[in-house]
């Protein structure tokens, strides 16, 4: 207890002493014919009574003292365990995705444990904010050849409930049939995470307005999970729907697959009418106004064009981004050195892959 409220209240008690010894004679006429016992018996206690509320205001203001440091005291404790649960989660639910480099979920997955993405996304959670993950050329989802689902999936399954409502991953597909197998696929998964989808394709920033674009699609007689041609009864590779896109490039790259099953590529070729967004629309739309965790691309030969068209000063670049830079053709080398302007401190295409990682620099130290 301080010294001056010490000092407060002996004075007090001192007060109350004299107020009750010197003035017992002057209250009480009888008090002198009084025997010398009795006159002491009332001074006794009258200053045990005092002393006894002494002890108990100094009681009291010590246990009120003690009582602020235990609070105090429980209050730091509980911040260090929530750090140190903290810590540990982190690493469980790093160990789970990244054991072994995250060479078990493919080498997009090793490169993203490489610069601490579960880290990141860990800490944005911990501190209340929501996750953005935006796919770009999604298909119908979770395909075998998702260089992302598998790992997400499994770093899904450790977030707490509350977590998973603020894990937004979006889905960004073109072709209608695609998109109508896709939502099937979300739906069936619902119970994962807070994922949507969008029914609209990509074009760079800057790109005259239009509400729609030509798509070239394979037709829905196709089963875009297995391949299966229910118009023929064959089946072609399951990854034969996933070729679509602005140009027909890349479905006449894959003539020879219908060729070879004695099937009339023309025919299953269908053009249709699509709503198009830029990417700083569909960034706006997918998150609302914050910049996504995480975007991946794969658009069929239109990746590099979107990210050579994105602002310098747009407010939509994740800290990391995955594209298929195989088909970049001359654009490739052009969209490298874009990213290093976008400051994004390492580009590099991923071995074994047609898709190239890039992580961008925190905004206050990038010049």
């Amino acid at each position: 207890m301080p010294m001056n409220r010490r000092s407060t209240i002996t004075t007090r008690a001192a007060r109350a002493v004299a107020a009750v010894t010197p003035n017992a004679k002057t209250a009480d006429p009888t008090y002198k014919d009084l025997p010398s016992k009795r006159k002491m018996s009332f001074s006794t206690l009258a200053v045990l009574v005092v002393l006894i509320g002494l002890n108990y205001m100094l009681w009291q203001e010590a246990y009120q003292q003690k009582f602020k440091s235990a609070t105090f005291t429980a209050a730091a404790s509980t911040a260090d365990t929530h750090q140190l649960d903290h810590e540990l989660l982190t690493r469980q639910r790093s160990e789970l995705v990244c054991g072994g480099n995250g060479k078990t979920f493919g080498a997009e997955w090793s490169n993203l444990c490489k610069y601490k993405f579960v880290e990141s996304l860990n800490n944005d959670l911990n501190s209340g904010k929501d996750i953005y993950i935006v796919q770009i050329g999604a298909h119908v989802g979770f395909e075998a050849n998702d260089p992302f689902a598998n790992g997400a999936a499994t770093l899904l399954s450790n977030l707490t409930k509350e977590e998973k409502k603020r894990f937004h991953w979006i889905f960004v597909e073109p072709s209608p049939p695609n998109h109508q197998r896709l939502v099937e696929n979300l739906q069936n998964r619902s119970d994962w995470c807070n994922m949507s989808s969008i029914n609209a394709g990509v074009v760079p920033d800057g790109t005259p307005k239009d509400s729609s674009m030509v798509f070239h699609t394979f037709s829905s007689d196709i089963d875009p999970d297995t391949g299966f041609d229910s118009r023929s009864g064959k089946t072609l590779p399951y990854w034969i729907t996933q070729v679509s896109g602005l140009s027909m490039g890349p479905l006449f790259h894959n003539k020879r697959v219908f060729d070879k099953r004695g099937l009339k590529f023309e025919d299953y070729v269908v053009d249709v009418n699509v709503t198009a967004y830029t990417f700083s629309e569909l960034m706006e739309i997918a998150t609302g106004g914050q910049a996504p965790n995480l975007v991946l691309i794969d658009t069929e030969g239109f990746d590099c064009p979107i990210i050579l068209g994105i602002s310098k000063l747009s407010n939509y670049l994740p800290p990391y981004l995955i594209f298929e830079e195989s088909q970049c053709g001359d654009k490739r080398q052009p969209t490298f050195d874009y990213l290093g302007e976008l400051c994004y401190g390492f580009v590099q295409k991923i071995q074994s892959t047609q898709n190239a990682i890039a992580i961008r620099s925190n905004s206050e130290t990038c010049s």
